[in-house]
């Protein structure tokens, strides 16, 4: 049944239903049926098909609102992402291309300078800005566990582009993270890859997500060449301070240390002590 259908209906059956009713009554009922019990029946019919017909028609019709109020929605998001994609590539992308050539061309006029690490560097931004607009030119894939997916999917292409082996566990269902967690973990799992790549030299990463103390646990191992002292002493180190502020602001706790020959970063939110995951506590 179409939108106009049922918007139609909904208008006009209390009227036909009162309409024959009353017909019924006149033409048939009246040797049987008193004009005052006549007159108490017909609001009560109107009242029984509106509870009944036209009240299913009503969600029906919000159904279909929902769902078209969904596309609309869905679509806007879609072409607002193609909006950003074309950007990203009629911007960043062609002068991440002319930075490349002035590169070329500053080689031949000082070939006995280093230039490895700018285009490294350059690459990887290169990289990073083509998986941003292959990204946002595929549509959003519904998924029962979006977040999990999308975690899954970076740290695949993550894989791709470092050759680094990255051993998963998500033994904490992720759906019973609330929506701020799920952004914060993101972005710190992001954060604290992206280290490992550019300092610790790793070879190999074990990233677990898992219950603890009743609540939960994000886990980072890394077997690379850690550090000498205390990086959250070290003015220079951002990304880890703005990982402890991203877990105070969810509630939870951060760890940071060296054991062994493997580094550790852990951010936990759980009953214990209150939430609070102290130095010695791991």
């Amino acid at each position: 049944m179409s939108y106009k259908q049922i918007k139609a209906l909904i208008l006009i059956l209390p009227t036909v239903t009162i309409g024959l009713w009353e017909y019924i009554r006149h033409a048939f009922l009246l040797p049987y049926i008193s004009m005052d019990l006549g007159n108490w029946l017909s609001p009560v019919i109107v009242l029984f098909v509106t509870l009944t017909v036209v009240r299913r028609l009503f969600l029906t019709y919000e159904h279909l609102q929902e769902e078209l109020e969904k596309e609309k929605a869905e679509k806007t998001i879609f072409q607002e992402r193609e909006r950003i994609a074309r950007e990203l590539h009629d911007g960043i992308a062609q002068s991440l291309f002319l930075y490349s050539v002035q590169i070329n061309q500053m080689k031949k006029q000082y070939p006995s300078f280093d230039w490895s690490k700018l285009e490294k560097s350059l690459r990887q931004m290169h990289d990073y800005v083509r998986h941003a607009i292959t990204n946002l030119k595929n549509p959003p894939v519904i998924d029962q566990n979006p977040w999990k997916s999308q975690l899954t999917n970076w740290l695949e292409q993550y894989q791709l582009d470092t050759g680094l082996i990255v051993k998963t566990n998500f033994s904490y269902p992720a759906e019973q993270l609330n929506p701020k967690e799920k952004v914060e973990l993101f972005a710190c799992t992001q954060e604290a890859l992206t280290n490992i790549r550019k300092h610790a030299k790793a070879k190999h990463i074990e990233l677990s997500l898992i219950p603890w103390e009743n609540g939960w646990k994000l886990e980072i191992i890394d077997d690379g060449i850690g550090f000498k002292s205390d990086p959250l002493d070290n003015p220079n180190h951002f990304g880890l301070k703005i990982m402890k502020e991203r877990a105070k602001e969810i509630g939870a706790t951060f760890s940071f240390y060296r054991q062994g020959n493997q580094t550790i970063l852990v951010i936990a939110k759980g009953d214990k002590k209150n939430g609070n995951l102290s130095d010695r506590d791991r």
